[in-house]
């Protein structure tokens, strides 16, 4: 498999140190990967929806015309897409609270530290490697996969899950809630008997309630409350120091 990482940003210097670094860790890995260059954030837009699947961007904040956040906003919003990896890259740390809303993956400070481009790497594409990045289902003795990125939320009703998709589809399969929270990853949490959600989904968060970004209401049940406040703390000190809208007060 190739795994075809992506750098924009508008510094030649930047762009040349990281693919540098990334074809030391394709030497040392043993994975075939292809580095894609972009030096606007323009020309990244006009090619990628057509041109190449890009599994992991390494993405600069602050560029001339549409910045970094306007790339990660056009790939969640107008792409659809929730399964490319982002690893912002910039001196300025100012905006967290803008990037918590394209879920990336990490944060890196220039000047870009060899150790941490590498550790990141490593970990997404190693797990790539193993294939967990899906949840797999059974339904009509026919076996599926959907990627984790884009399930908003499970719905158990009694002996059925359905899930519901960021795309607007809807699966289903046989089974219990119990059965599956434990082979979740950490961005999904219980917030009901019958309901799991991911956490990257949440658009607002209220005292009782979380609206996912799909629009639709889920009711956090009373005895989940403090586990699932505890596990927001956590996940949001994993995004940039970043954190969901809070209307809870």
């Amino acid at each position: 498999m190739v795994y075809q990482i992506g750098i924009c940003d508008d510094e030649n210097s930047t762009c040349s140190e990281l693919e540098n670094m990334l074809k030391d860790y394709s030497k040392i890995s043993g994975l075939d990967i292809q580095i894609n260059i972009w030096y606007s954030a323009e020309s990244f837009m006009r090619d990628v929806p057509t041109k190449v699947k890009i599994d992991l961007l390494f993405l600069d904040i602050e560029m001339p015309g549409k910045n970094g956040v306007h790339v990660g906003e056009y790939i969640r919003n107008d792409m659809k897409n929730e399964t490319m990896h982002i690893i912002y890259v910039s001196s300025k740390t100012n905006y967290a609270m803008e990037l918590f809303k394209v879920h990336p993956y990490d944060f890196i400070v220039k000047p870009i530290e060899r150790d941490k481009v590498i550790n990141n790497v490593s970990k997404l594409l190693e797990l790539d490697e193993h294939d967990n990045r899906y949840f797999t289902y059974e339904y009509n003795k026919i076996k599926n996969k959907i990627h984790f990125g884009d399930i908003v939320y499970f719905e158990s009703d009694r002996k059925h899950i359905k899930i519901i998709c960021s795309d607007g589809t809807n699966k289903e399969f046989v089974g219990k809630i119990s059965e599956i929270i434990e082979n979740l990853p950490f961005s999904f949490a219980l917030v009901a008997q019958s309901f799991v959600i991911n956490l990257r989904h949440i658009s607002l968060c209220k005292k009782d309630s979380c609206i996912m970004d799909n629009g639709d209401c889920i009711s956090i049940g009373r005895k989940y409350k403090n586990t699932f406040n505890i596990k927001m703390i956590e996940y949001n000190k994993c995004v940039c120091g970043g954190g969901v809208t809070d209307d809870s007060n």
